[in-house]
């Protein structure tokens, strides 16, 4: 019951049938144990085929809940020996979009994320304390619950509150938004800043920490000089400044406008609270009207060159500006579907990575764009987010509305421009590139958004359509291999999501959680 607390109905729908309920206990003991697949002639039940033959039309219906029920199984089961840390909020409304703020001296780790109302209440962002500390051992039953002052309620294992009587997620800051929140990005040289993109098209600016009255608007307003702002999602902050409180701010609409403010970010206030001043002067250093036919997404250049921007857009086209002279240099059509998402490496100023609606993600060296340097295949549905990992190079994220967000390993690759066809079935997910590393299916929905934490290596939050906002990091022994051997591989999992057995030990013990001997399957874990 802990783990299908939100599909109370649908268990109960499969369990209501007692010969389904016979072989549904029968599946879960087999799951416990291991063997997979279910002995036909079991004496615990039938096969779900013999129970629908049996029991007609009615079940039938109920195959759909019964798979689910299954799956939810499976995934409590398994996750805790893929993951170190994990949980599952439940928010009262969607979020379309989530970010970890940049850490602080003495402030605990926080988040915001914008949540997608149906207009019965206020459209807000809400700014989160994540006050929890690491769990030294995971036991053999470790999902625990928890109550969130303000958000809802949350399950999860790995991780426990500071102190009793403190909410393992906390609301700090509550901000009216006039509308849904497509985006929202924390200032990287100002943390305090937020900025987000309206469903106006207009990005507003809001220092949370400052004082405002209930239901106070933002702090400052960004628009076009020359036209309305148009609805859209693409919003990028320039990388923080070297030597003056002057930072860029980058977005782009449906309309194909594309706009780049210099964004002044003063310290201004008191630390009791005031707001920091926040402006934008002279109106935007570029403003293009035809950037492309629909402004998807863009990302600056994180080199300490002349400031560079990257955009993608409806017209499957990838086009690099200089921002200082206001012109493009580079114009590639790189699909001939709608390109979603565009991220620049962290650690390599010549490399980008970019996804769509076709559904594959390509990585593109700047020096010679004729083909991607790597095609990367896992997903099921159009991939709406990509982002580089911060902490170390070749290493970046997607997510995608087939529900999955999956973690990819560049240098897992074998050799260049290997096709998909050559791979048969990597980590459960047919025809997946070699580089895929980790799968994280906890989703039920579509997958909206997800950060990378620049506080602990591994540590993602993510966001999807069926109001759920999870915060999770794969287990040590997904990713990290001895430094002192070169012998030991990344935990694999086989075809069920399960994790292989013979996998390294994590950082941390899990009690009662014996690591087998048995032969690693294929590459990457699928948490299914």
């Amino acid at each position: 019951a802990e783990c299908v607390e939100d599909h109370a109905d649908q268990w109960l729908k499969v369990l209501s049938n007692n010969r389904i309920g016979d072989w549904f206990f029968g599946r879960a003991i087999d799951l416990l144990f291991g063997h997979g697949a279910m002995p036909a002639d079991a004496a615990y039940g039938d096969e779900p085929e013999a129970i629908s033959a049996e029991c007609g039309e009615d079940h039938a219906d109920q195959s759909e809940p019964e798979d689910e029920a299954e799956a939810q199984l499976a995934w409590h089961l398994s996750a805790p020996l893929l993951y170190d840390l994990y949980v599952d909020c439940s928010l009262s409304w969607p979020a379309l979009s989530v970010a970890w703020l940049p850490d602080e001296p003495d402030e605990p780790c926080r988040l915001a994320f914008g949540l997608h109302t149906d207009g019965s209440e206020p459209h807000e962002v809400i700014i989160a304390e994540l006050a929890c500390s690491y769990e030294e051992e995971i036991s053999q039953n470790p999902w625990q619950h928890w109550s969130l002052d303000g958000l809802g309620h949350a399950v999860g294992f790995g991780c426990d509150v500071k102190a009793a009587g403190t909410s393992l997620l906390r609301p700090i800051a509550r901000l009216a938004h006039p509308t849904e929140v497509n985006r929202v990005l924390p200032c990287p040289s100002r943390p305090r800043v937020l900025a987000t993109k309206a469903a106006t098209g207009a990005v507003l600016l809001f220092d949370y920490k400052g004082e405002r009255p209930p239901g106070g608007g933002p702090d400052a307003t960004l628009l076009p000089t020359s036209a309305e702002a148009a609805d859209g999602f693409a919003l990028a902050w320039g990388p923080p400044p070297e030597q003056s409180q002057q930072q860029l701010l980058a977005s782009g609409g449906n309309d194909g406008r594309l706009c780049i403010w210099d964004v002044g970010v003063a310290a201004g206030g008191s630390k009791s609270g005031g707001r920091a001043a926040v402006q934008a002067s002279g109106g935007p250093l570029l403003d293009i009207a035809d950037a492309h036919g629909e402004v998807c997404a863009v990302a600056f250049c994180r080199s300490s060159g002349p400031p560079s921007l990257a955009s993608v857009g409806n017209d499957g086209h990838l086009r690099l500006w200089d921002v200082r002279a206001g012109v493009r240099f580079v114009s590639a059509s790189i699909s001939k579907n709608e390109v979603l998402a565009v991220d620049w490496s962290y650690h390599q100023d010549k490399v980008l990575a970019t996804s769509g609606k076709g559904g594959t993600v390509h990585i593109w060296d700047l020096r010679s764009m004729r083909e991607p340097q790597h095609t990367l295949v896992g997903h099921d549905g159009e991939v709406v987010a990509v982002k580089w990992a911060p902490f170390q190079e070749g290493l970046l994220a997607t997510c995608s509305s087939d529900t999955r967000l999956l973690l990819w390993d560049l240098s897992a690759m074998r050799t260049d421009n290997q096709t998909f066809e050559e791979e048969s079935d990597v980590g459960g997910i047919p025809n997946a590139s070699p580089q895929l590393l980790f799968t994280h299916s906890g989703h039920a929905a579509s997958v909206s958004d997800f950060a990378w934490s620049d506080i602990d290596d591994f540590l993602l939050c993510s966001v999807s359509e069926d109001c759920k906002l999870h915060i999770w990091q794969p287990s040590a022994a997904v990713h990290a291999a001895d430094s002192s051997s070169g012998d030991d591989e990344p935990v694999r999992a086989g075809e069920d999501g399960t994790p292989a057995a013979g996998a390294r030990a994590a950082k941390r013990a899990r009690g009662g959680v014996e690591q087998g001997t048995s032969d690693v399957p294929p590459r990457a874990a699928d948490a299914t």
